[in-house]
């Protein structure tokens, strides 16, 4: 079995990949266009996946005979991707062979839109535009494909588990051969002090020595969880913290979605592994055990599974090496992204612009906020990479957007954080164009300046998500989108103020325009292990940083689905780990 990476394992189950449903839709119309002269249109309606001047069919209903309000029973299946602008085309047509070949067919009326549209509404209805005018409408209804989704939350304890370590094996184990020379170096050493006449009594001391040594030493454990796979191997699906120096640990409190502990199976067979953690990664196998969801359910508190060492089952007087005692367990509901967005959910977006003089002068062209040239700048990119997605999931399409680091008129103080807009008060800006607006109305009426304070700004939409909070529901998730040239000056402020929106309904996305080093950036973006500082730690990872120039020549989309592929775990985890249900949802309270 591969072996666990030689830095301790942080817990929690391998990074999720990108999110993809199948989304099922409904589609219906009414007041469709008669098409026949002595009946009346038999309609099909037709689905294309739309990517810049191509359509690609992806699916299509029916055809319902002699009907102008048709309610199709097939539906149309489509994978969704939430970090991409899916967009889609319904074309109607009027079938009158048997063959369903739309070419021959008489066009009854289309309408154009993104799956993301379709998803966040919980009544989606459009005219049907026929030759440029509205004749009939469309009504479609989408809902995820698949079974609902559990998660296992669980509290464990290890009972007088085996000592894998001596006082110093872990250093003997880390620093390997070398360590070994020196420790037979200062013995010959010692040794030379001795008298020859007490040699035979020497082994008799160091016997001595390496006993009470061993009783010092005691292990580091962990936990690892596999499900059983079709072929009879194992993939791992959940890895706890390591607990040093002890034979009795008590790990930290785990919630593991079900699909990925037993595929949903309460049946699937799981190994629970127990490990010695050793900073070289050659972990040791104290024992393991193997059980299934469904004993698991059952299992009372206290109940204990004994962990047993394969390769010493077979030797004589041989029980076991320490036991797992359950604590807690319970099994509930998990929702989805999906699930949140359709019973109400909103995204908030709120945009954070470095005006730092770094940028360089907007009147000359190398400026990145030169907004003089044929290609839109970096920042506009951005924004409208990420806003596209987004806004198809805020109602009222009103977004507050800030910059930070500029000298404002008419005192030329510096403003670590101001509208764009000039409102303090009013910060929202009507659409992405509205931001965009906002954004080149402001570049020319501020003096860039610095340093780089990013803090204010995430301290300010930590506010908002707080009062959001407040509401103790799934209603207003916030996603900051930071742009920035540089480095940030206030780097541990910022960190702090990001460790305490850990614990809000907020994601935090930083796009670095411009050629500086981000290297220090990447710390934000706790993909190994999350973000701390101090005897601070940050409840879950809510940053995601890219530098642009990773991007430059390639479309725009695949910035948006790098950073934005990770906001619908963040969202459905954080919501479910407050055990919070759906706004508006068919049995929606948890459990």
């Amino acid at each position: 079995m591969q072996q666990p990476p030689p830095y301790a394992p942080q817990g929690g189950a391998p990074p999720p990949a990108a999110m993809v449903s199948k989304v099922e839709m409904t589609i219906s119309c009414e007041g469709l266009r008669d098409a026949d002269v002595f009946s009346k249109s038999d309609p099909i309606c037709v689905v294309y996946n739309l990517e810049g001047n191509k359509r690609r069919e992806i699916g299509r209903t029916e055809r319902i005979d002699d009907n102008l309000n048709p309610k199709f029973q097939k539906q149309v299946i489509v994978d969704y991707h939430f970090e991409e602008v899916q967009k889609l085309a319904f074309h109607v047509f009027d079938i009158d062979d048997n063959n369903n070949d739309v070419s021959k067919a008489d066009f009854l009326g289309k309408c154009e839109c993104t799956l993301g549209q379709i998803v966040s509404s919980s009544n989606f209805k459009r005219p049907l535009d026929y030759l440029g005018r509205n004749f009939g409408s469309i009504s479609i209804q989408a809902q995820e494909q698949g079974g609902m989704q559990k998660s296992v939350a669980m509290t464990l304890k290890g009972v007088k588990l085996d000592k894998k370590d001596w006082f110093g094996s872990k250093l003997l184990k880390s620093k390997g051969i070398g360590l070994l020379v020196l420790m037979s170096l200062a013995l010959s050493v010692l040794l030379s002090y001795f008298p020859a006449s007490l040699y035979y009594i020497l082994p008799f001391y160091l016997i001595v020595i390496m006993f009470h040594l061993a009783q010092l030493g005691k292990s580091d454990p962990f936990l690892e969880f596999h499900r059983q796979l079709l072929d009879g191997s194992y993939a791992l699906a959940h890895r706890t913290e390591f607990i040093k120096n002890t034979l009795n640990p008590n790990w930290k409190p785990m919630k593991i979605n079900t699909r990925r502990l037993c595929n949903n199976n309460p049946d699937t067979v799981i190994r629970v592994e127990c490990f010695d953690w050793n900073s070289n990664g050659s972990h040791d196998l104290i024992g393991e055990f193997f059980t299934t969801l469904a004993e698991l359910e059952q299992a009372n508190a206290g109940k204990t599974f004994p962990l047993v060492h394969p390769k010493k089952k077979s030797k004589r007087g041989y029980r076991h090496s320490g036991e797992i005692v359950v604590e807690t367990l319970t099994v509930a509901r998990e929702y989805s992204f999906l699930e949140y967005i359709q019973g109400g959910c909103e995204l908030n977006f709120v945009v954070g612009i470095d005006f730092t003089g770094s940028n360089g002068d907007p009147r000359d062209p190398s400026s990145l906020h030169y907004l003089g040239g044929t290609t839109p700048n970096q920042y506009t990119q951005a924004i409208n990479a990420v806003g596209n997605v987004i806004q198809d999931y805020d109602s009222d399409q009103l977004y507050p957007a800030f910059g930070f680091g500029a000298r404002l008129p008419p005192t030329w103080q510096v403003s670590h954080q101001f509208s764009l807009n000039g409102n303090p008060s009013e910060p929202d800006c009507h659409g992405i164009q509205g931001i965009l607006g906002a954004y080149q109305q402001c570049i020319n009426s501020v003096q860039l300046y610095g340093p780089t304070n990013a803090s204010p700004i995430v301290g300010n939409v930590a506010k908002m998500a707080r009062e959001a909070l407040h509401q103790q529901q799934a209603k207003d998730y916030y996603i900051l989108l930071l742009i920035t040239d540089g480095i940030l000056t206030d780097m541990d402020q910022t960190i702090h103020m990001i460790i305490e929106a850990s614990e809000l309904p907020m994601s935090i996305i930083i796009v670095g325009v411009g050629n500086a080093d981000f290297s220090d950036m990447e710390r934000l973006d706790a993909d190994d292990a999350l973000l701390s500082i101090g005897n601070r730690k940050a409840k879950r990872d809510i940053v995601q940083f890219v530098p642009f120039r990773d991007f430059k020549n390639v479309p725009a989309s695949k910035l948006a689905a790098e950073v934005l592929e990770e906001v619908p775990h963040q969202l459905a985890g954080f919501y479910n780990d407050l055990n919070y249900g759906p706004l508006n949802f068919i049995n929606a309270p948890y459990g």
